[in-house]
């Protein structure tokens, strides 16, 4: 796998990862980090952390912010797993967006969440794992606290009955 390495340094430094040609993923929405939101193309934001949104759609200015909070280190309920997927899918649609997903640290929840997107699009879980991790050098993506073989295949027959064909192919090309 090649990495774009200045690129990737960058990203680290300002912890704004790009994944694919139109998901991001890392730490808090705040203030602070918005010039590198901005630097990043960002259009949209989905907050899956449980301290609810500090930006707002006037801040970016973003197309849309919201909130999904999932409880760090515990299993995500399924309706809030459909829920963020169906939030995630609606705004990776939109034709030119980039959406950053984060939680507090970036850490846990934010990757899970990108990673059973990316799972819910096709993609083997190990393969979706390698690819959130090669670009998030912190990220744990499929964190086993958080999710369980159950959840996995409710997101993939979730994802062959609402998710595919994408309607955006390239929204998930890796960077």
């Amino acid at each position: 796998m090649d990495v774009d390495l200045p690129a990737f340094k960058d990203n680290v430094r300002r912890r704004v990862y790009p994944i694919t040609r139109a998901l991001l993923l890392g730490p808090f929405a705040s203030p602070e980090r918005r010039p590198a939101l901005l630097a990043a193309g960002v259009t949209h934001v989905l907050n899956v952390g449980e301290a609810p949104n500090i930006l707002t759609p006037a801040n970016g200015p973003f197309q849309e912010v919201a909130w999904h909070p999932i409880t760090d280190l515990e299993r995500i309920p399924d309706e809030l797993a459909l829920q963020c997927l169906s939030t995630l899918h609606r705004m990776a649609c939109v034709p030119g967006s980039r959406v950053y997903v984060h939680c507090l640290a970036g850490w846990n929840r934010s990757p899970t969440v990108l990673w059973l997107y990316l799972v819910a699009c096709g993609l083997e879980p190990s393969a979706a794992k390698e690819a959130v991790t090669a670009r998030a050098w912190d990220a744990i993506p499929g964190h086993a606290r958080l999710v369980d073989a159950q959840l996995v295949r409710l997101v993939q027959q979730h994802g062959l009955h609402k998710l595919l064909p994408h309607p955006r192919p390239e929204a998930l090309e890796f960077v």
